[in-house]
């Protein structure tokens, strides 16, 4: 229940409105293993729907 809860904040704070599935995840791996991105090096990679630039933490009161 809690774990749901948490997917539809998340879905609601995202900018693209929604979490990533399991294959976007993958299809990033899959570039990145791939000779398209040779020329990266040492970079953090997010996958999330561009959760970790736009959303703001979680108020107790949200909790």
């Amino acid at each position: 229940k809690n774990f749901r809860k948490m997917l539809s904040q998340h879905s609601n704070r995202a900018p693209l409105g929604r979490t990533v599935t399991a294959e976007e995840v993958g299809n990033v791996a899959s570039f990145l293993c791939s000779n398209y991105a040779s020329g990266i090096t040492g970079e953090i990679t997010y996958v999330d729907a561009g959760f970790n630039i736009a959303a703001m933490p979680l108020s107790e009161t949200e909790e």
